[in-house]
């Protein structure tokens, strides 16, 4: 746990007397990169980004001859936890599937995300796994059923149930046959969990992007079934 005993002097946060955090887990390629997972301690704040400064794990960087640290908040929802690990923004997290029978989780990226997210050799995926205990595959959301389905429609200007996940920076985000629709426009407040029909108005395969308006247009075809 070479890893850990330096940041564990390093992080006054870490220190085993008056501490408010633990380190939870650790992945590593040495002189790569090393990813290790942080959770606060019991009774203690939760907001972790306090805890370890940039500075501290610069100085860290240094005893290791530049191999890059990755700090991970550990996170009791399996999919919060897994995007971290991958270094995916948390504000804008793609569809993940967990299998638990099979201990995996899928991914669904944009083309050019599943190329960058992977990282050299896979390494950052491989890392990501390890920490977190799931097999991790990443594949290109373009490729699954649901796209092609979500991709029928617009085609077909078939308008298409979704519930409302919620809001996001971008607009209101929804789930559509299991992936993520962006609704830019809404024409009125939309909550979480409610369901409306949609339209299907764009979608990028290499970004993994669908965009879609509760705008419709008179159609007399029916949506596609949920199941």
């Amino acid at each position: 746990m070479f890893v850990g005993d330096l940041l564990c002097e390093a992080v006054p946060a870490l220190a085993a007397d008056g501490g408010i955090l633990d380190i939870v887990a650790i992945a590593r390629r040495p002189g790569v990169l090393s990813k290790v997972a942080i959770r606060a301690r019991p009774g203690a704040p939760t907001l972790l980004a306090l805890g370890i400064g940039a500075d501290q794990v610069a100085l860290v960087r240094e005893q290791l001859d530049g191999e890059r640290i990755h700090i991970v908040t550990w996170q009791r929802s399996a999919t919060a936890y897994i995007a971290d690990a991958l270094g995916l923004a948390q504000a804008d997290l793609p569809p993940v599937h967990l299998l638990p029978a099979l201990g995996q989780a899928r991914v669904l990226l944009g083309e050019i995300d599943v190329r960058g997210i992977a990282g050299w050799r896979g390494l950052n995926t491989l890392l990501a796994s390890a920490l977190t205990g799931w097999r991790i595959r990443l594949e290109p959301v373009a490729a699954t059923s649901a796209w092609r389905q979500l991709q029928a429609a617009s085609i077909a200007r078939r308008p298409v149930l979704g519930t409302v996940v919620g809001r996001t920076q971008r607009g209101t985000r929804v789930d559509v046959l299991g992936l993520h629709a962006l609704l830019t426009h809404p024409s009125g407040e939309r909550r979480p969990g409610h369901e409306l029909a949609l339209r299907i108005t764009r979608m990028d395969p290499d970004e993994g992007r669908i965009f879609a308006s509760d705008r419709l247009v008179a159609t007399s075809q029916l949506g596609l079934p949920l199941g």
